[in-house]
């Protein structure tokens, strides 16, 4: 029987290409993708055509790719064999991309918010999504998406809170789990990207983080993968249009799905066939209830009929009669009777400034539109509203000017410096830096803002704002402070992140060049004698949890002008995307770090920046598999850096294009590129920019020369130039023995694809050593299989496989694990 079918081929051919070539599975990955860039130039160089072939793209290409392997492999016995020994290594490289299956009774999320303890009625809003789900128990066809729920209102009206409270009620019917995500669709601006939710939903769902795809596309097929089959409640909050929301949406027809938004979103009607729930305010009785249980059942017995007026005045909104009952709370000596002349008061001076502006009340241009604005037609995405009258969000404006009067003028003033721009939320010690005082002061001052209702509590010493309270508070802001106390305000915040970010970078990537002078103040932490696998780990750790602010941090600099934060904000979360991915996100902040630096050059910041946030741009774009796109950004930053006479840079723009060819199996081209950028580095003068960095920057690009001559099947050369790889790290100062270890294994998959086995042993002995010392247990690992390669007898080989077996079992990379136990299992039967 014919082992090279067509359908085995082109599925290897796919996973090394789809998979390998786009950073999965590590070094596994990339030696399955060269030695399939080694098979199809060996076929190539037989066939003689005109170009030597590189990696395929899209079905076609890689279609033709396997007819080529496997037209050679019947016309040649040695090319047969050595396609049989790849198509098993590709099997393993499957088994290591794929995305493990969950588990019966694993991974189930319990993302929920908390519900709140004074939470009230409602119970006609749970009626109706029952309803709606025992529609579908009566007999839905099972073939159909999952019944799903819109509830929609005005802003504060308190459909978040129903929205939870009916998902913990009907837990008992889903018990896959919660998924919940804030969509921030208050306004287009702060929207989050479906794929930021798809990765936090699909961790949740257990997938390893490094097995969560690159693009959204994949992104979203993953998650219908994940979710099929499930009883699971998810849960999408403050939704902004329908298009945002089209990718989170699971197809099991036995989950269910609700949403909220200030907006009809018809198209999810149409195209989902949501039923619209309506959240409106609540009754004078609840309401009255609501407020009651705030307050404090004491507080309202002594003047009830007050109260009951009180109540009234806040409209049946929840968030008014929070902040409301949160204000008699905390000030023992407020009467309901004076509380209740007060909103008079406050209705009487907005109603008669209408042409005008009410004191301290946001108004539509401040971004209000969609929560007060009347709305009778029913257009695409328009905001709801309820006819007639005045607005229903009226009462929680008032309530929160209110209870803002209230504050001292400590507690005043940070409440409208952190509303300046829509953080995702607020930690203390970015809350101590826009009232630039300290943290424990600060941390004071939010609690005596959460007491208020003022802000919510989001985690452990973490905080966030209602929209509608931070439009007031921003107002407020704009109003009290001025443009120059503001811009300060934004400026210190976004510092603080600048500095944490570049604390935090210099520990995930020590030994990197950078740029800025934030990097000045990581006081020693890119050192390596001063660091740790434990801090670089708790360094990205943070990295990772601070990552929507940093990206609404860059945000913020773009719009406020601060060019030179905007771009060292980027470089500083080198780090945090090189680790971890998050490619759309990446591509998103350093789009706008390129144009601020092209800013800076052209006015007196500093030029070297264009070129630095290019090359960047360039990997988010590789991470993508957008490589035209890298590409484009790669000769633009070399031309960049050119014309700002910056060399060091330059080499590294002229390096990563090597690095892109690399991974094209373009390898010729990688090759001139990697001489391109040593000639570069040869224009550096002694105790010029970057002069420091040389002897490092060559050392690498030796390294990677010799990968592309070796790719080219130019052995000899290959070995030679890796041999002055090793030379080079060997002299540097400060020696860099993780990469002397790469440069040595290097040298031994280069001595293997020579055929010369016993060759390898050694340089892959003196590399397992070095990373048995450094704590590089991954590295060693694979070191460990390569050594099995080329062991000189059987023992041999089983003592490597068992080492890599075991280290493997200590990171728990099972994929690892399976594969080695497998060729261990081979050896004994053999």
């Amino acid at each position: 029987m014919d082992p090279f079918t067509m359908t085995a081929v082109l599925a290897a051919v796919d996973t090394a290409a789809s998979g390998a070539l786009s950073g999965a599975a590590g070094e596994l990955g990339r030696r399955t993708a060269e030695g399939l860039a080694g098979l199809a130039r060996r076929a190539w160089r037989r066939g003689g055509g005109d170009e030597p072939p590189t990696a395929p793209t899209d079905d076609d290409g890689r279609r033709a790719l396997a007819a080529l392997l496997i037209e050679q492999a019947r016309a040649e016995p040695g090319f047969a064999r050595d396609l049989a020994s790849w198509l098993r290594e590709s099997e393993w490289l499957a088994a290591a991309t794929a995305v493990p299956a969950a588990a019966a009774g694993a991974a189930r999320p319990r993302m929920l918010p908390p519900l709140t303890a004074a939470f009230t009625d409602r119970e006609d809003v749970l009626a109706e999504v029952t309803a709606l789900l025992d529609e579908g128990d009566s007999g839905a066809d099972p073939r159909m998406a999952a019944p799903m729920a819109l509830l929609v209102g005005p802003a504060g009206v308190g459909k978040t809170a129903a929205a939870v409270h009916c998902a913990r009620a009907l837990a008992a019917r889903f018990p896959d789990g919660e998924l919940y995500a804030d969509l921030r669709g208050s306004a287009a601006a702060t929207a989050v990207t479906p794929s930021e939710v798809l990765v936090r939903f699909l961790h949740h769902l257990g997938v390893p983080a490094d097995r969560v795809p690159a693009d959204e596309q994949g992104q979203a097929d993953l998650y219908r993968e994940r979710t099929a089959g499930r009883r699971l409640v998810v849960l999408l909050d403050n939704a902004h249009s329908a298009s945002q929301l089209g990718p989170l949406l699971t197809a099991s027809p036995g989950s269910l799905v609700l949403v909220t938004s200030r907006h009809r979103l018809p198209a999810l009607v149409r195209d989902h066939g949501a039923r619209i729930v309506r959240v409106g305010p609540l009754s004078d009785a609840d309401s009255f209830l609501l407020l009651t249980r705030i307050a404090g059942p004491e507080r309202v017995a002594a003047q009830r009929t007050h109260a009951e007026a009180v109540a009234a005045r806040c409209g049946g909104i929840p968030l008014a009669l929070c902040e409301t009952g949160a204000r008699v709370q905390v000030r023992e000596q407020l009467s309901w009777e004076s509380l209740d002349r007060e909103f008079a008061a406050a209705v009487a001076g907005l109603r008669g400034s209408r042409q005008g502006q009410a004191p301290g009340m946001p108004d539509d241009a401040d971004g209000l539109d969609d929560a007060v604005t009347p709305v009778t037609s029913d257009t695409p995405d328009a905001p709801v509203a309820y006819g007639g009258g005045d607005s229903p969000v009226e009462p929680a404006l008032l309530a929160t000017d209110l209870s803002y009067r209230d504050l001292a003028p400590d507690a005043a003033r940070l409440y409208r410096l952190l509303a300046l721009f829509p953080w995702p939320d607020i930690p203390v010690g970015a809350a101590a830096a826009a009232a630039d005082t300290g943290e424990a002061e600060a941390r004071r001052l939010l609690e005596t803002l959460a007491a208020a209702h003022l802000l919510e509590e989001t985690g452990e010493e973490r905080y966030r704002f209602h929209d509608l309270v931070r439009l007031h508070a921003e107002r407020r802001a704009h109003e009290e402070d001025g443009r120059g106390a503001t811009a300060l305000a934004v400026r210190r915040t976004v510092t603080w992140y600048l500095r944490l970010a570049a604390r935090a970078d210099a520990l995930v990537v020590p030994g990197r060049w950078h740029l800025g002078p934030a990097y000045a103040r990581t006081h020693g932490g890119d050192d390596p004698a001063g660091r740790t696998a434990e801090a670089a780990r708790a360094a990205l750790t943070g990295l990772r949890h601070e990552r929507a602010n940093l990206a609404e941090a860059v945000r913020a600099a773009e719009e406020y002008g601060f060019d030179e934060e905007t771009w060292q904000l980027c470089e500083a979360m080198w780090g945090l995307h090189l680790r971890l991915g998050f490619h759309d996100q990446w591509v998103a902040t350093h789009l706008r770090g390129v144009e601020a630096a092209r800013r800076c050059a052209a006015g007196i910041g500093d030029p070297r920046a264009e070129g630095r946030m290019r090359t960047q741009l360039a990997f988010g774009y590789m991470g993508l598999g957008r490589y035209a796109e890298a590409e484009a950004q790669l000769a633009a930053a070399a031309a960049a850096d050119e014309r700002a006479g910056h060399h060091r840079g330059r080499a590294t723009a002229t390096e990563s294009l090597g690095l892109l060819c690399l991974r094209q199996w373009r390898y010729e081209a990688a090759e001139e590129h990697f001489r391109q950028a040593r000639h570069v580095l040869d224009g550096i003068a002694p105790g010029g920019d970057g002069a420091a960095d040389v002897p490092r920057a060559d050392a690498l690009l030796a390294h990677h020369l010799g990968r592309a001559l070796r790719g080219q099947g130019r052995h000899a050369e290959a070995l030679a130039q890796l041999a002055d790889a090793l030379a080079r790290f060997r002299a540097l100062p400060a020696r860099d023995l993780y990469n002397e270890a790469r440069v040595r294994m290097s040298i031994g998959e280069t001595h293997l694809a020579a055929g010369d086995p016993a060759a390898a042993r050694t340089p892959l002995d003196e590399a397992l050593a070095v990373m048995a010392a450094e704590g590089a247990v991954l590295q060693q690992a694979d070191a460990a299989e390569l050594r099995a390669r080329c062991a000189a007898d059987g023992d041999d080989a089983v003592r490597h496989l068992r080492l890599a077996h075991s280290l493997y079992e200590e990171v728990g990379d099972a994929a690892g694990v399976s594969r080695t136990d497998a060729l261990l299992r081979e050896r004994r039967a053999g």
